[in-house]
C-alpha cells in the first residue's frame, strides 16, 4: 500500500512540469515560429481573444521579437488566462510597423495564423483559426507563408 501511495504521490509533484495541471492565474504559451527565411525584422504576434477582437490592434495581446537568424525562434506569452484564443504574427521585415501589402491588398510580408485558414484569398474568420488555451505550459507551432507560395 505504502508503494502505491509513494508513486501516487511522485505522480502528483511531476504533472505540473509537463503542463498538465491548470493554475487559475493562466498559463504561459510559447509560439515556435517556423520558417523565417530571412534574418531581419521584427515578428509581431498578436493574440486574440473573441471574434469581435480578432485582427484589431487595440484589442490585442501584441508581442514583438527581433529576428536575428533563418530557421525558427520562439515566443512566450506569459500569465495568458486560460481560454479559446486566435494567433496571427507577420515578420515586419522593412521594420515600418505594418504589414505590408501590394496595391490589390496582398501581403507582401510572410505572415500565419494559429491554424492554417481554409482559404488565403480572404482573411481567414476568428473560428477559423481558433485553438484552446488550457495548460500551464502549451506550444503552439506556426509556420510563416507568402501570400504566393
Amino acid at each position: 500500500m505504502t508503494k502505491y501511495l509513494t508513486i501516487a504521490v511522485f505522480f502528483l509533484m511531476i504533472i505540473p512540469f509537463f503542463g498538465f495541471v491548470n493554475s487559475e492565474d493562466g498559463g504561459e504559451l510559447k509560439i515556435k515560429v517556423e520558417n523565417i527565411q530571412e534574418d531581419k525584422g521584427t515578428i509581431w504576434v498578436g493574440v486574440y481573444q473573441s471574434r469581435t477582437s480578432f485582427l484589431n490592434k487595440e484589442k490585442a495581446i501584441i508581442e514583438g521579437v527581433k529576428v536575428h537568424h533563418n530557421g525558427s525562434c520562439y515566443i512566450r506569452i506569459p500569465k495568458l488566462p486560460y481560454g479559446t484564443y486566435a494567433v496571427a504574427l507577420f515578420q515586419d521585415i522593412n521594420e515600418n510597423g505594418e504589414m505590408d501589402r501590394n496595391m490589390i491588398g496582398i501581403p507582401s510580408e510572410p505572415y500565419a495564423f494559429s491554424k492554417v485558414p481554409p482559404s488565403k484569398w480572404r482573411l481567414p474568420r476568428f473560428d477559423e483559426v481558433k485553438f484552446r488555451f488550457s495548460y500551464s505550459h502549451q506550444l503552439l507551432r506556426m509556420r510563416l507563408e507568402r501570400w504566393w507560395e
